[in-house]
């Protein structure tokens, strides 16, 4: 074996499986797999890195690290996506208008979403989710999307399938905003280090007050960054506004008009919050505003999620927690609403031609956020449902059960032997008298990876 694997003098310095004409083989199997590996039977590629929650989570880093608002999933949108995807297989179009005369504001209005701002983007033939958002990004369109203030909803579908006779993966990204109201970044003035200035006193009879306008006692807030906002009266001058959270103070704010917005630069505690706010060095204080930070999505303990199947209908079960306000499924481009027992119970009945390939749960709060749980291997039969608790050798099973993954390994086996080559070259003092050689089988390594790696890349429109 070693005359194979490892340089040594009954090889001549040469393994049997670097040598010119293992080479060959290599690359002749490397194109009859890329060339015909689909009449074999062997899937293009594996999107497994593609997911909603991945597409989701890159879009709202590249808004934060701009200085913009988040934004929420809504599950409208999720099925909105979904059914956009759906209909272009189904209709066999690449396009953000159907044959038909679908638009994409009819998918988002057919889900419930009554949108004032919204917009769409779409990408096909990607293998990670890093590629199509790098796309999106290099698209002056699409990342006008991505970056617009006047979306505060996202909802993303990502869905394979068989269009113009190519199989491929379809990932539909949807936004949207229900009011007019659009994100304002306001960069607050910082309280300097500097002697406290006397607020002008009115002579005038009138009473100098200060109030908090927002938030509003007995709020519940899901944004725990949120800026106090507040104003005073019969007070002129440059003054600073100290705020107070349980008698204790946490920040200040200077402002010279009669309204001051105050930002703590970092999340509130969960929890209840009671503010005061007071003029520094002045006994001018504000009622106490009471209001509540839930930034935490709703759990469903997915382990006691219970489906029961009959000969035509599964029946999904599982407690609902009391801070649970909406519940709702979605498999395919349908959504059903489940039904609360009096035992706080949520129950769903389904019927199996319904499924399908992904089903999801999706848990809002009183706070507005928002959990998605995927429980489609909850409907698979016998051997699937086993084989789902396997998902990371699954993975691993199935993309080296692809060409671009069967290529990829036969690279890396390439890569190791030389590998091991350079490293005992070096030890027996031989990498000058090889280099040639190496540089040779070097090259023919680059180039055809960057062939595999070219065919990661996919469209976007």
């Amino acid at each position: 074996m070693r005359k194979f694997f490892l340089p040594n003098k009954n090889n001549g310095y040469k393994p049997y499986l670097l040598r010119k004409s293992a080479l060959s083989i290599y690359t002749l199997i490397l194109l009859l797999l890329n060339m015909f590996g689909g009449l074999l039977g062997i899937p293009e590629a594996m999107a497994s890195t593609i997911t909603p929650a991945n597409i989701i989570q890159l879009t709202n880093q590249q808004r934060a690290s701009a200085g913009l608002n988040t934004l929420s999933t809504d599950s409208r949108l999720s099925a909105a996506a979904q059914a956009k995807a759906n209909n272009m297989f189904q209709e066999q179009y690449w396009d953000h208008f159907g044959p038909n005369g679908e638009t994409p504001w009819m998918f988002i209005s057919q889900a419930g979403y009554t949108y004032v701002y919204a917009g769409e983007n779409l990408a096909k033939g990607f293998r990670t989710a890093e590629g199509v958002h790098e796309a999106w990004m290099a698209s002056p369109t699409h990342r006008d999307n991505i970056m617009s203030n006047k979306y505060k909803d996202i909802g993303v579908a990502v869905v394979q399938g068989i269009l113009e006779g190519k199989e491929t993966t379809l990932v539909v990204q949807m936004f949207g905003n229900l009011t007019t109201e659009i994100y304002k970044a306001d960069t607050p003035v910082k309280a300097v280090e500097t002697p406290t200035p006397k607020p002008t006193i009115l002579d005038k009879g009138e009473i100098k007050s200060i109030s908090i306008t927002n938030p509003k006692t007995g709020d519940l807030i899901k944004d725990a960054n949120i800026d106090i906002k507040g104003e005073t009266k019969n007070i002129s001058g440059s003054y600073f506004v100290e705020i107070l959270n349980k008698e204790q103070v946490v920040g200040e704010v200077e402002s010279s008009s009669s309204t001051w917005e105050y930002d703590k630069e970092s999340d509130w505690e969960e929890g209840e919050q009671k503010i005061v706010a007071q003029i520094k060095g002045q006994d001018i204080k504000s009622d106490e505003v009471v209001f509540t930070i839930d930034s935490t999505p709703p759990l469903v303990e997915k382990e006691k999620i219970a489906v029961k199947r009959t000969e035509e209908f599964f029946e999904i079960t599982f407690e609902v927690k009391e801070d649970i306000e909406s519940l709702k499924f979605i498999s395919g481009d349908k959504t059903y609403d489940f039904e609360i027992t009096e035992e706080g119970y949520a129950v769903l009945g389904i019927s199996k031609s319904d499924i399908k390939e992904r089903s999801l749960i999706i848990v809002s709060d009183k706070a507005g956020n928002i959990a998605e749980y995927d429980i489609s291997e909850y409907f698979l039969d016998g051997d699937e449902q086993a084989r789902s608790s396997f998902n990371f050798v699954l993975w691993v099973r199935d993309f080296f059960g692809t060409i671009d993954g069967i290529s990829l390994a036969i690279v890396m086996f390439v890569f190791l032997l030389l590998a091991i080559e350079v490293y005992v070259y070096w030890r027996k003092g031989l990498l000058g008298k090889n280099s040639g050689g190496l540089f040779t089988l070097g090259a023919w390594w680059l180039i055809i990876l960057v062939g595999i790696f070219k065919g990661f890349g996919g469209i976007i429109n």
